[in-house]
This record gives structure tokens, sequence and C-alpha cells, in this order.
């Protein structure tokens, strides 16, 4: 089972990272939102899958500002990953069928104010026949409130913990601790609070 620890560290992991999407209408708050993508990679590891590090890209939406004393709104989670051809492979070679995993404790912060991603998961996902195999996951971020007029930035988990499913020629339930690796970077962008 040792060939497939870094396709499988890989492909379950990464759907439990933290992202926030758009914020929902009615967000009124929200003023002048922007969509940014960013690069990063954790370091995760478990008894049974060991340990690897994986690239994931990141897709935020963010308002530019927010008012003073008002709520940034809860947003959707919407996440993908798309794993490489020869972690896929080796996926199937082992007889991996289906791969699911979920997060109960990740979080993203605003300045120093911690909130929760809540249902963040990863359906069960059909390593395919042939071609990539590609994880989507949902949640939904809380609602921060920020009070000071200043500018806050905001970061991905330096680290998290998932629960993960693999399915098919074996099963398995398994918990992984991961986090962010050396020289990667939390920040994926700020938000400023005006009067």
């Amino acid at each position: 089972m040792r060939p497939l620890l870094p396709a499988v560290v890989a492909a379950l992991v990464a759907p439990v990272l933290p992202v926030l999407a758009a914020a929902p209408a009615g967000a009124a708050n929200d003023q002048d939102p922007r969509t940014i993508d960013k690069r990063t990679v954790y370091t995760c590891s478990s008894e049974v899958l060991g340990t690897g590090d994986f690239e994931t890209f990141v897709r935020v939406q963010l308002p530019r500002t927010v008012t003073a004393g008002k709520k940034m709104a809860a947003r959707p989670i919407d996440l993908s990953i798309v794993v490489p051809e020869d972690m896929t492979q080796a996926m199937r070679d082992y007889g991996v069928e289906e791969v699911s995993g979920r997060s109960d404790d990740a979080t993203y912060k605003v300045g120093t104010k911690k909130r929760k991603i809540r249902r963040l998961e990863i359906p069960a996902t059909e390593v395919p026949a042939e071609g990539l195999l590609v994880l989507e996951g949902t949640g939904t971020a809380q609602a921060v409130r920020l009070n000071k007029v200043d500018t806050y930035p905001v970061k991905l988990p330096k680290r998290f913990s998932a629960a993960v499913s693999v399915t098919g020629a074996f099963s398995f339930d398994d918990d992984l601790t991961c986090r962010i690796a050396k020289g990667a970077k939390t920040k994926i962008g700020s938000v400023r609070v005006v009067p």
C-alpha cells in the first residue's frame, strides 16, 4: 500500500482546505467584491497514509471594504482540486473506487478574529476509469464583525485536521493532520474596514 500514500494524501486532504467563495446575495456590507487566486502548499500526515505535500490553488471572493461595526457576511465555500494523472492512476492501480472527506475544525482568520467553516466536506467522488480525478468541496464560512477602522489580512489556517474515507478493493477511515508547508503562505487577501 505504501506507493499509494502520496496519491491518497494529496487527493483526500485538499478538499478540506478552506476557501471562501462568493458572498451570498444581500450581503450589503460586503463592498466592491473581487476574486483572488492564490497558490499554497500543505504537509499532511496520518498513521495509515503517511506524510505528503500537495499543491492547491485557492479561489476567493472578498469585499475590498466593509463598514466598521457591521458583519462581513457568511459565505458559501466552494473548492475544487485536480489530482495529477500519476496520483489518479495510482488510485486506479490499487483499486480505489471512491474518496470522500470532511473537516470539523477548519477555520479562517480576518485579522486576529478566527471563525469556523461549517459543514466543510467533499461527497463520495468516483475515481474515473481514465483521465484526471477532480474533487469538489462545499461548506459555509461564518460571518465576522470588524469594529475598528483598519486593514485586516485574511488567512487560511496554519493547521487543521480531516477525516477521510477510501472505498474500493480495500476500505478504511482515517484522520489526517495538516500544516502549512515550509515557505508556503497562508495570507490570501485583505479587507479594509471603513467608518
